[in-house]
């Protein structure tokens, strides 16, 4: 127990600033600097250079979005107060778990590789694998790092992992493409800040987690719920930051610049809204399990707050995204508005998505939220096999797969028998 007059971790952080604004704030400056990355690539790259460059990026970010489940279950499942749970679920199993996943996905990637490498990365080939499975493998120190720091509520240290990140991929990626236009270089530049960002921070976090936190599970149930989550947040990948990698996969040849124009303006119009909401999912899994009686309460508001502000930004985007693009790329055919306003008018499906998910994990409900996710995935790649055009499949699939998971959270939500598995 703490010694009277002291204060936990958690009443630390309550007394100290507000969780959500530091975390939009870290989101805003991470993010901010990595979709204006985005934006001097495309300008720099031109569309048919940057649809290499993209793929890259869609294929680290769709496997880091899958292990940022492990962040989301060590978040649930870390507590501030050590002495309430078992001595065996402390620190050093969250340590073991995270040394042996980043081991075992890297692993996974490179022995994987020869299936894959020649569809993803046609021109590269193997020169992309290694940036792939090192930047992988430290992520997944990253993502367990992060998960038990939002289970301290040591919202501070979470922002400084998002600003630090975030700028140094700027700093390197865009440093790099002052001297060379070479995707084997600029794709180190991506990997290289999941690996720097824990050896800068560690020193100055160390302190406040060491010593600090136990976990309510075991090793054994650590793994099961991670599994469940990471298959999830894998679906979430696929939706997300896969999607360009998905849209190639599934649909008919294009040319480079109209697969390099839409993938462009997918990363930049939806990113104001997704990339916020996939920041704050971890923080919300916090939220929703200490207002466990009036999750549904939560969720309604939550929801209709972000589906209203995608609403907005959408007729922004109809109205300013073909000026913009113009801009960016010297021209004035690039996208029509209206397909503009409907990629940022569906990206708050998906981020409505991430607040039932978040939900349903706080309840421990960890197979209804892998379910949900999954549901997404599936009918989002089915929609997009339908014989239409690239804009037609691609806005009809954007619609489809967020609208069917929904379906599937919302009941497990509804459902009032408790749920633990």
């Amino acid at each position: 127990m703490s010694a009277p007059g002291s204060a936990t971790p958690a009443d630390a952080a309550r007394r100290g600033p507000n969780g959500a604004v530091l975390i939009l704030v870290a989101t805003a400056v991470g993010g901010g600097a990595g979709y204006l990355l985005q934006i001097v690539t495309g300008a720099a790259l031109g569309t048919a250079a940057y649809a290499p460059f993209s793929v890259f990026w869609s294929a680290l970010y769709l496997l880091v979005s899958a292990l940022s489940g492990v962040q989301q279950e060590v978040a649930r499942a870390t507590h501030p107060d050590p002495v309430t749970v078992e001595t065996s679920t402390r620190a050093p199993v969250v340590r073991n778990f995270a040394l042996a996943a980043s081991a075992i996905a890297a692993a996974l990637v490179a022995a994987t590789a020869w299936l894959w490498v020649g569809a993803v990365f046609p021109d590269a080939g193997w020169a992309l694998v290694p940036q792939l499975v090192i930047g992988l493998a430290a992520y997944v120190i990253v993502a367990a790092t992060a998960g038990v720091l939002y289970g301290l509520s040591l919202w501070t240290s979470v922002a400084a992992l998002t600003i630090v990140d975030g700028l140094l991929r700027f700093a390197i990626v865009g440093g790099l493409l002052l001297v060379t236009d070479d995707t084997t270089l600029l794709a180190w530049g991506v990997a290289a800040p999941f690996v720097l960002t824990p050896l800068i921070l560690w020193p100055f976090v160390r302190r406040g987690v060491v010593g600090r936190f136990g976990i309510d599970v075991g090793p054994t149930a650590l793994s099961w719920n991670v599994l469940r989550t990471v298959v999830a947040s894998a679906a979430t990948g696929v939706m997300v930051s896969g999607l360009p990698l998905v849209i190639q996969a599934t649909g008919d040849t294009v040319s480079a610049n109209a697969f390099g124009s839409l993938t462009y303006a997918i990363t930049l119009t939806r990113a104001p809204i997704v990339i916020v909401v996939l920041a704050l999912q971890s923080y919300l899994v916090i939220v929703f399990r200490s207002h466990a009686d009036a999750v549904l309460g939560w969720v309604l508001r939550m929801v209709v707050l972000v589906v209203v502000a995608a609403g907005v930004l959408g007729l922004l985007a109809w109205w300013l995204g073909p000026w913009a693009l113009s801009v960016v790329f010297g021209r004035s055919d690039v996208l029509a508005g209206g397909t503009i306003g409907l990629l940022v008018a569906t990206a708050g499906l998906v981020g409505a998505l991430c607040v039932t998910g978040s939900a349903t994990l706080s309840r421990s409900r960890h197979t209804a939220f892998a379910a949900g996710w999954i549901v997404a995935a599936l009918a989002m790649v089915a929609t997009l096999l339908l014989p239409l055009g690239l804009h037609e499949r691609t806005l009809l699939a954007l619609t489809v797969g967020p609208v069917a998971g929904l379906v599937v959270h919302v009941i497990a939500l509804l459902r009032r028998r408790p749920i633990t598995s």
